[in-house]
Formats: C-alpha cells, sequence, structure tokens
C-alpha cells in the first residue's frame, strides 16, 4: 500500500472519482460544471498540505450497515500523512490510527498495541523514474481531457450560486430518469464486480499475516461484508446528488455526495442502499502531520506480498 491511496483518496481525488464514476463530466459547458471543475483544478494543483475531516454512511432500507469517520493531516510536500480512522459495522467498531511518512507506513489499532510497519522499498525508484511529476500533471493535461469528452446531453443541471464574499455553492439533483444510460448500466456491473472481489480476497487471504494486518483488509473487513449488498437483479441508481462548497479564494471546502441504488437479492428481497460521504477539507497549505516515535514500542515488520511485481 502506498501513501497515495491516503493522500489522493482522501482529499480531492474524490472529485474526480466522482465526476469520472458518476457522468457529471455531462455538464461541461454550464456555469456551475465550470466554477467547480475550475475549484478542483486549483485545489489539486496547489495543494501541498491539508486536513481531511470526512465522514462515509451505507444504509440499507434505513438501517446502518457501516459508518467511516476519519480526520487526517497529509503533506504532499513532505510525503507524510497521519490521524485516525473509526470504523463502525453491524457487529464492532475500531478505530485505527496512520502514520505515512517517506520511507513507510504505520498503523495500529486500538484493540492492540502492536504498530505495524510496512517500507516502502519501491519509493526512491518512483522518484527517480519521475513517475510522481508525471502524475501530478495527468490531471491537468490528459485527465481533463478525458473528463470533457465524456459530456453528456444533459445542460444546466448543475448550478453555481456566489456569496457576497466570493464563495460559491454548488449543487446537483438527478433523479432515475436523468441519468445517463450508460451509468445506470454500470450499475449491475459494479455490484457483480464487488462480489467476486469479496469472494477472491477471502479465498486468498487465508493465514496471510500481512494481509490479515494490511489497512486495506481491515477496512474492508470492518466496513461490511459484500453478502450484505448483494444485489443481483434489478439493480438501478434512483438518485445522485452533489453539493460542493467553494471558498472566494477558489478552493474546495466541502463536499457531499449522496447516492441511492435499489434492486432485489438473490432471494428475490427488495434493497435501497444509500451511500453518503462527507469531506471537509481545512488547513490548506498550513497542516503538519504528526510523525510517530517506536522506541521501545511493540513492532511487527509487515512485508507486501505485492512488492516488486507491481507499483499502486
Amino acid at each position: 500500500m502506498k501513501k497515495k491511496w491516503l493522500l489522493t483518496g482522501s482529499a480531492v481525488g474524490i472529485s474526480g472519482a466522482v465526476m469520472l464514476a458518476t457522468g457529471l463530466t455531462a455538464f461541461a459547458g454550464t456555469s456551475g460544471y465550470d466554477d467547480y471543475k475550475a475549484a478542483l483544478k486549483n485545489t489539486t494543483q496547489n495543494l501541498t498540505s491539508v486536513t481531511v475531516q470526512a465522514d462515509a454512511v451505507l444504509k440499507d432500507n434505513g438501517s446502518l450497515i457501516s459508518q467511516a469517520q476519519s480526520n487526517l493531516k497529509a503533506s504532499r510536500q513532505n510525503e507524510a500523512v497521519s490521524g485516525t480512522v473509526k470504523i463502525s459495522g453491524k457487529t464492532n467498531a475500531q478505530t485505527i490510527s496512520l502514520y505515512s511518512q517517506p520511507d513507510g507506513q504505520v498503523w495500529k489499532s486500538d484493540a492492540s498495541d502492536i504498530y505495524y510497519v510496512k517500507q516502502d522499498k519501491d519509493r526512491e525508484d518512483h522518484r527517480k523514474a519521475g513517475k510522481e511529476t508525471k502524475d501530478k500533471a495527468w490531471f491537468s493535461s490528459q485527465g481533463e481531457t478525458v473528463i470533457d469528452a465524456l459530456i453528456g446531453n444533459l445542460k444546466n443541471e448543475i448550478t453555481s450560486t456566489t456569496g457576497e464574499d466570493g464563495s460559491k455553492d454548488i449543487s446537483l439533483q438527478l433523479d432515475n430518469a436523468q441519468i445517463p444510460a450508460v451509468v445506470q448500466a454500470l450499475a449491475p456491473v459494479a455490484f457483480k464486480h464487488l462480489s467476486e472481489q469479496s469472494k477472491w480476497e477471502h479465498s486468498t487471504v487465508g493465514g496471510n499475516a500481512a494481509k490479515q494486518n494490511d489497512p486495506k483488509e481491515l477496512f474492508r473487513q470492518s466496513l461490511f461484508n459484500a453478502k450484505d449488498i448483494a444485489l443481483t437483479n434489478g439493480v438501478q441508481i434512483q438518485s445522485l446528488s452533489l453539493h460542493a462548497v467553494i471558498s472566494p479564494a477558489n478552493e474546495i471546502q466541502r463536499q457531499q455526495f449522496d447516492i441511492t441504488f435499489t434492486g432485489q437479492d438473490a432471494k428475490g428481497a427488495s434493497h435501497t442502499l444509500t451511500a453518503s460521504l462527507d469531506v471537509q477539507l481545512s488547513a490548506i497549505n498550513g497542516t503538519t502531520p504528526a510523525s510517530v516515535d517506536l522506541t521501545g514500542k511493540q513492532v511487527v515488520q509487515v512485508k507486501d506480498d505485492h512488492e516488486g511485481r507491481h507499483h499502486e
């Protein structure tokens, strides 16, 4: 696991994923879309450090399946991340402390005194190859071209309201009939992939301690069981909405994203799944992540069994 999933996934990278996955690029050419894209681009390109507070909630027929609350401090300049993620599922809850630094990652569950450490042996290779510089430039060139190329037929569905102080309030609300057919077609595919991926992970984890203690594995186990959201028939997106607050400095301060799916499970029972994500960014370019002193601590070195085979 590389620190990119912490820094990018936790901060403004969520915006790009949402735009690509849901077809929000259908609104290119409207003032709302232009305002949003300009703020996203400005925030992404100029971001050196940030504090991220995020709350993700998943419900089935109104009942809570899982909730994740995170408070992270990230510095792109120092290649460091620190913070906590609290995960509450149907049966248990746990808080994981995370520290990601140039030479690797450290994590610890509140249920244990053990600090797990994974070294990033290929970080220097990435730096020498200039991969991170290329990745950073991708959004401003190829990425923007791809996003704009996905323009659909919907127009003027996204709104932008400017406040007296120059801040902007961006909002979007789509119901079932407004969602592009190509996006609707991806919904059942996504649920099928989730189910197959879960089966594969369970069959390959086995007794692999590295896998069992990897943060991504801990998150997956605590968030939800894929069987709880296994929609197999009639899967559709019923609605999706996006709300973003842009500061007078043209930086994204907050983003709220909600999406609702309906469908039936293998037994024919109907489900309404609602996923919500609320991300708040603060202390932009004024955040200093914490470090961890492992002196005297119980430490377990974790080897990445994919190391050397591919780079994330």
